[in-house]
């Protein structure tokens, strides 16, 4: 009973954090999208590296290697995270209701301890210092080898 009970609150930690780390993580990618885009010039500039095409829904400005890349990791990243953060949460009462329209699904989260709220904060704490200290050394050094991804 007790290693069951221990088990529900690591990961009702876990998953709190990892939703909250993703979902912050993606409200970082607006605000970087926002930022850099309005910096950005409307013609490729070889002169400081903004070669990368960058097209916001009809408005294209070009980035440099590290700005898209950065992007591009932030993007694909975080909502997996979050993802996988909502999914290993332990839930009860979970109902799947399928129809020709579509599927609803509706639970009770099962946190006795209500220790996935302190995760989720955590992970909203950690993840701008992960973006800001331990991703652009990361980004560098994908350019560097010659890694530039873009969307």
């Amino acid at each position: 009973m007790f290693a069951k009970f221990e088990r529900k609150a690591v990961l009702n930690v876990l998953g709190g954090f990892l939703a909250g780390y993703g979902f912050t993580a993606f409200v970082c990618f607006f605000v970087l999208i926002q930022v850099w885009e309005s910096a950005a010039p409307h013609f490729p500039d070889p002169a400081t590296g903004l070669i990368y095409r960058h097209n916001e829904h009809g408005w294209v400005t070009y980035f440099s290697a590290f700005q898209a890349t950065s992007c591009w990791l932030l993007f694909l990243t975080s909502i997996p995270i979050a993802l996988v953060g909502g999914h290993i949460r332990p839930k009860r009462n979970w109902n799947v209701v399928a129809s020709r329209f579509g599927i609803r699904s509706t639970y009770e989260a099962d946190d006795p301890r209500r220790v996935g709220r302190w995760g989720f904060l955590a992970g909203v704490c950690f993840a701008p210092v992960v973006i800001v200290v331990a991703a652009p050394p990361l980004v560098r050094w994908l350019n560097g080898i010659g890694f530039v991804a873009n969307f």
